[in-house]
C-alpha cells in the first residue's frame, strides 16, 4: 500500500511575516456570537457535553488499540459501548462508528502499514527509529535522548503510527523552538499516531507538507495561531474533544476531508490562501468560521454539523459550497461574501435557515427546510427550482452593504430570481427582487405566493408604446408553453402581485383573458372575450371605454345634428313651395 500524497495543486505560500507573540490559548471560545436564533460557539460547547463525553470514551479505545494488537479486540468492546451510550446524542453514533472503524484499523495496521514497524513491542505499528529497534514511544531513555538531540527547528518528523505521550510531544516541542518561541517544523508526518489529551500545536510553524491522516487526538488539541507553509492534511482525523485553529494560517491546500470534530471547532478567524476542504466532515459541537478568510474555494459538501454553525463575517475569494450539507440544528449563515457561488443543492437543514449573502450566483436548488427559511441576499442570481420549506420562506433584497463585509465600488444591490419552479412552502414571500428571467411554472402552491415592494418583470410593448408604458409579462410567455397553462399561472400572479409597486396585477390579468381569448375552446366565449376586447378591454383598459363613449356621443351627437339639419332643409324647401303656389 502506498503512502498518502499531499495535493500540490495549490499555489506557492507567501512568504512567512514576522511573527507576534503568542497570545494565551483559545480552545474554548472564539469571539463574536452567532446571529439570532443560533447558539454562540462556547454555549453549544455546553449543549454537546454529551456527545463529547462518549466521543472520549471512543477516542480512549483508539488510544488503547494503539498499542499492543492483543488490547484491540477490548478497545473495540468499549467503542461499542461508547456507541451504545452516545446513540441519544445526534450525529454522536456516525462518530463512534469512525472511531470503531479507527480502531478496526489499528488492530490489523501491522500489515498494511507503508513504514518499517516498531519491533520493541509486539504489535506496535509506530515507525521506527533507525538505527534502533523501537519506536520514539518506545525507545529507552538514552535512546529517546539521542532522537531528540538530533531534532532542530525546521527539521522533519516523522511520528507516523505512533502513540505519544505527552512527556514525549513536550520533549520534541521544545527541541524544536526557535528563537521566537515557536515551534519549527518541515516535512511532518503523524498519519495514524494517537496523540495526547489537550496536545498543545498552538504557535507551531510547518513549513513543509504536513499529514496528519488518519491521526487520533484523544482529547482537546489547540492549534491556535499556527501557520502551515505547505500542503496540509487532516483526512479522517478525529478529535475526541475541542479543536481550536484559531487564527490559524493555512498558505496552501488544507484538507479536512472526512475529519470528526467531537467537541467544537474553533475556526474564528482563520485564514486560507488557497482552498480549504472539508467535504464530509462532521462536527458534533459547536463549528464557528466568525471572521475567517477564504483565499479561494470553501468546500463543505455532504458535511454534517450536529450543532451550532456560525459564518459571521466571512469572505470567501470564489466559491463557497455546501452543498448536500446536513444540519440538525438549523442553518444561520453570514453575512458572507463568495467572490463567485454560494452553493446550497440539496441542503437539509432541521430548526430554521437565515442566510445573509452577497454573491455572484446562489443556488439553493432541491433546498430542504424543516421550519422557516429567511434568504436576504446582494447582488446575486438565486435560483430556487425544487425547494421544500416546511415554514414561511422569504427572499429579499438587501439594499445596504452587510455590515463588515467590504464591497467594490459600484456594486448593484439588485437580485435577480431565476426559478421558483418547483419550490414547495405553506407561504413564498418575494420582496424588492428581479422576476424578468425567473421561471414559476412548476410552482407548487402558487395561491401562497406573495409578490410585493419594487420587483421587476420582462416587459413587451403594447399598442400605446407612445404613451411610453409597456405590459408586465412572464419570461416563460415566448410562444413555447401552452396557452391555457399560461392563463392560469397568469391569474394567479396577478393575486399574488396585488400589492406589488408598479400595477403588475392588472397587466397579468388582461393577458389572462387575452390567452383565453386566443386559445379557449368554446367558440361563443371566444366571440364573447372579442366584444370584450374590442369594447372595454376586458374592464381593465379605461382609455378604450371612454374612446368608445366619444364615438358613440359623436355618433349621437353627429345623427342629431344631421337630422335637424335635414328637418330645416325640409321645412324650408315646404315653406317655398307653398309661396310659388301662392
Amino acid at each position: 500500500m502506498a503512502p498518502q500524497k499531499l495535493s500540490t495543486a495549490a499555489p506557492t505560500p507567501a512568504s512567512p511575516t514576522a511573527a507576534p507573540a503568542l497570545p494565551p490559548d483559545a480552545t474554548s471560545a472564539t469571539p463574536g456570537a452567532p446571529p439570532a436564533g443560533a447558539a454562540s460557539a462556547s454555549a453549544a460547547s455546553a449543549s454537546a457535553s454529551s456527545a463529547s463525553a462518549s466521543s472520549a470514551s471512543a477516542s480512549s479505545a483508539v488510544a488503547g488499540a494503539s498499542s499492543a494488537g492483543a488490547g484491540a479486540s477490548s478497545a473495540v468492546a468499549g467503542a461499542s459501548s461508547a456507541g451504545a451510550a452516545a446513540s441519544a446524542v445526534p450525529g454522536a453514533a456516525s462518530v463512534v462508528a469512525g472511531a470503531a472503524s479507527v480502531v478496526a484499523g489499528a488492530a490489523s495496521v501491522g500489515a498494511t502499514v507503508p513504514w518499517a514497524r516498531c519491533r520493541a513491542v509486539f504489535g506496535c505499528s509506530g515507525r521506527v527509529v533507525e538505527p534502533f529497534r523501537g519506536c520514539p514511544a518506545h525507545l529507552r531513555p538514552g535512546e529517546r535522548a539521542l532522537f531528540v538531540g538530533r531534532l532542530r527547528p525546521g527539521g522533519d518528523l516523522d511520528l507516523r503510527g505512533v502513540t505519544v505521550p505527552a512527556d514525549l510531544l513536550s520533549d520534541v516541542l521544545d527541541a524544536l523552538t526557535g528563537p521566537d518561541r515557536r515551534p519549527h517544523l518541515g516535512r511532518t508526518r503523524l498519519d495514524g499516531a494517537v496523540l495526547p489529551s489537550a496536545a498543545a500545536l498552538r504557535g507551531a510553524c510547518f513549513e513543509g507538507d504536513s499529514s496528519f491522516d488518519g491521526a487520533a487526538f484523544v482529547g482537546g488539541a489547540s492549534f491556535y495561531d499556527a501557520r502551515f507553509f505547505g500542503n496540509v492534511s487532516f483526512r479522517g482525523a478525529r478529535f475526541g474533544g475541542n479543536a481550536s485553529f484559531h487564527q490559524a494560517r493555512f498558505h496552501r491546500h488544507a484538507a479536512f476531508t472526512e475529519t470528526v470534530f467531537a467537541g467544537d471547532a474553533l475556526f474564528g478567524e482563520a485564514s486560507w490562501l488557497a482552498d480549504a476542504d472539508f467535504t464530509r466532515a462532521v462536527f458534533i459541537g459547536a463549528a464557528a468560521f466568525d471572521r475567517a478568510r477564504f483565499g479561494r474555494d470553501a468546500g463543505m459538501q455532504a458535511a454534517c454539523f450536529g450543532g451550532a454553525l456560525s459564518c459571521r463575517r466571512v469572505r470567501v475569494g470564489r466559491h463557497a459550497r455546501f452543498d448536500r450539507a446536513r444540519f440538525r440544528r438549523g442553518l444561520w449563515l453570514g453575512p458572507l461574501a463568495a467572490g463567485e457561488r454560494l452553493v446550497l443543492t440539496g441542503v437539509s437543514a432541521h430548526g430554521g435557515v437565515q442566510v445573509q449573502a452577497s454573491a455572484g450566483r446562489i443556488e439553493a436548488d432541491g433546498l430542504t427546510v424543516r421550519g422557516d427559511a429567511d434568504l436576504r441576499v446582494r447582488g446575486a442570481d438565486l435560483d430556487l427550482t425544487g425547494a421544500v420549506c416546511f415554514g414561511r420562506l422569504r427572499v429579499r433584497a438587501q439594499q445596504r452593504p452587510f455590515c463588515g463585509i467590504p464591497e467594490s465600488a459600484g456594486t448593484a444591490p439588485d437580485v435577480r430570481v431565476l426559478s421558483v419552479s418547483g419550490v414547495s412552502a405553506p407561504r413564498l414571500d418575494l420582496t424588492d427582487v428581479d422576476l424578468s428571467r425567473c421561471r414559476f411554472l412548476g410552482l407548487q402552491h402558487p395561491d401562497d405566493l406573495h409578490i410585493r415592494g419594487r420587483c421587476a418583470f420582462a416587459t413587451r410593448p403594447g399598442p400605446r408604446a407612445l404613451a411610453g408604458r409597456a405590459r408586465a409579462v412572464l419570461s416563460e410567455d415566448s410562444g413555447s408553453e401552452p396557452p391555457s397553462r399560461l392563463a392560469v399561472l397568469y391569474r394567479q400572479l396577478a393575486h399574488a402581485t396585488a400589492d406589488a409597486d408598479g400595477g403588475p396585477a392588472r397587466d397579468f390579468r388582461y393577458r389572462a383573458l387575452e390567452l383565453r381569448r386566443h386559445s379557449d375552446p368554446d367558440q361563443w366565449r371566444r366571440w364573447a372575450l372579442h366584444l370584450l376586447w374590442i369594447t372595454c378591454g376586458y374592464g381593465l383598459r379605461a382609455g378604450r371605454t371612454i374612446a368608445w363613449i366619444a364615438v358613440l356621443a359623436a355618433l349621437v351627437v353627429g345623427g342629431a345634428t344631421l337630422a335637424e339639419h335635414s328637418h330645416r332643409h325640409a321645412a324650408a324647401h315646404q315653406h317655398g313651395t307653398t309661396a310659388h303656389r301662392i
